[in-house]
């Protein structure tokens, strides 16, 4: 059954990879979102605000194929591009410049003699807050075109030996390690060219200290008000180093060079498509646009609140159904059956956030804690599980098999429990497989009832402050709960049935 249960976990990818798909696809029907506070679409800070938002969803990106992968060199040579033309776009560019910073000059610097005299001059005066950031120029030098584009020369001729790869990590593990002042100033000077070795050495300490050096540095070269200060409490630790992660997620191929395979696996990895489904399976979700955090640690805290409610509520149902089912088929037609069914078909006919309310009015009194919300959500799945237990045990009652037993002088509780139960159980435990996520989506209504902040509350308020990046992931989390569920119960039916689980060796055997 193990080699069965994996092969049925192996299949299950296709439909994973399908159900992304459609998800994937229904994202697309999203409003393409617009900065706020206003302004002039042909405004330079509201196209920079507008291009950021369209980023954050990867929006900029193909959909499922780039033919032409972006990295910090295609970026840096696109903005000069438009500056030389002095088009529409050139005081954008000159602006995005400043935005990639350090990691880009290697690109610029050394072709920045080759370039028109007007260009050459515009580009350096954008290049400027950079240089504020580096502290490595007064003010003064760098306002005159021709005084700029001289300093900038003089600053690649005496540093460019700094913008290297082994050098920036050498310093970045010497930050992390022995953090000193002096270090972190001579990484400032590398500005944003150090950003991926700093994010890295994020991803991998755990020490608050170095920390609070490797925030405060990328924040400095970014001009992201993120970092870790002392005293944060290990949560907000958590959530800094997760916002880091997401955001050089959405704009890694700003600062770095893509050379041989990376740039060949770029055309796939550089797409809409590929960058949801990485950072779905990473747990880079993105941060929420309700709270600002992040959308996996969210996931992590109310997931088990809203999944353990409903399988709570699954086995009570079992609890009470199966029973219920199997009394009610031996009693068929007796008083016993019909009251079971009236009381069924109430159940069946009341909607769910009426029980929720009903029994949550109770609760304010006797504070019962987690059982009256979990009573409420059993009553989802109770009638359905409650029929499909007495139809399949009256099935099983009229088998030759029940019929032998008797003749045989079985008594009518091991005939029932013994022969006829197991049998039965089959359908019921196929339908629990459907009954699980059905009951994932009415404790969204339970949970707004009875005010449980698990993924239920956190979705209704995501769904009113239109959080995209919540709705999407907990739409892919409950895709994928149903489709485990659906091969745990086709796993358990194999358990429960002699004939299936030798029809499934059998085929194994054939294989």
């Amino acid at each position: 059954m193990l080699g069965y249960a994996l092969r049925r976990a192996i299949w299950a990818i296709p439909t994973l990879f399908g159900v992304s798909l459609v998800v994937f696809l229904l994202t697309t029907l999203l409003p393409d979102p617009t900065p706020d506070g206003g302004g002039s679409p042909r405004e330079v800070g509201y196209r920079l605000r507008a291009d950021e938002l369209r980023r954050a969803r990867f929006l900029d990106l193909p959909r499922f194929l780039n033919v032409e992968p972006h990295d910090a060199r295609a970026r840096v040579e696109d903005c000069v591009a438009h500056v030389v033309l002095e088009d529409d776009d050139a005081q954008l560019c000159e602006k995005r410049l400043s935005q990639i910073g350090g990691a880009g000059l290697p690109y610029l610097l050394p072709h920045l003699d080759n370039l028109p005299p007007t260009a050459r001059g515009r580009i350096a005066l954008a290049l400027a807050p950079i240089a504020m950031r580096m502290g490595v120029a007064d003010e003064r030098e760098l306002t005159d075109p021709d005084r700029a584009a001289l300093f900038w020369e003089r600053f690649w001729e005496d540093r460019s030996v700094d913008f290297t790869a082994p050098a920036v990590r050498r310093s970045v593990d010497r930050l992390v390690s022995r953090g000193s002042d002096l270090r972190e100033e001579e990484l400032r000077v590398i500005d944003t060219f150090s950003l991926e070795h700093l994010v890295e050495a994020m991803r991998t300490t755990k020490d608050t200290a170095a920390l609070i050096r490797l925030t405060r540095l990328a924040s400095h070269v970014t001009g992201r008000d993120v970092s870790v200060k002392l005293g944060d409490d290990p949560k907000r630790v958590r959530a800094v180093v997760s916002d880091w992660l997401s955001w050089w997620y959405v704009h890694e191929s700003d600062y770095v060079l893509l050379q041989g395979g990376a740039k060949v696996t770029a055309s796939i990895a550089q797409t809409r498509y590929a960058k949801w489904v990485l950072g779905a399976a990473t747990g880079q979700l993105g941060l929420s646009t309700r709270d600002g955090q992040p959308v996996f640690d969210k996931l992590l805290a109310s997931a088990p609140v809203t999944l353990g409610m409903a399988l709570l509520a699954l086995l009570l149902s079992a609890a009470i159904a199966v029973p219920l089912g199997v009394i009610a088929a031996w009693r068929r037609g007796h008083l016993v059956d019909h009251a079971t069914a009236l009381l069924l078909l109430a159940f069946y006919s009341l909607p769910t956030f009426l029980v929720a309310e009903v029994l949550a009015t109770f609760g304010r009194a006797a504070d019962a804690g987690i059982v009256l919300p979990v009573v409420a959500l059993a009553t989802v799945s109770l009638s359905v599980m409650t029929q499909q237990q007495r139809a399949s045990m009256i099935e099983a009652l009229g088998e030759d098999y029940i019929r032998a037993a008797r003749a045989k002088g079985a008594r009518t509780l091991r005939v029932t429990v013994v022969h006829a139960l197991r049998n039965a159980l089959v359908p019921t435990v196929t339908l629990a497989g459907v009954q699980f996520p059905a009951l994932v989506g009415a404790a969204f209504v339970v949970e707004e009832v009875f005010g449980i902040h698990g993924m239920g509350w956190e979705t209704l308020r995501a769904i009113e402050s239109r959080d995209a990046a919540w709705i999407v992931a907990v739409t892919l989390l409950c895709a994928v709960v149903t489709t485990a569920c659906l091969v745990g119960s086709d796993v358990a039916y194999g358990l429960l049935d002699p004939r299936v689980r030798e029809q499934q060796m059998r085929r194994r055997r054939a294989t």
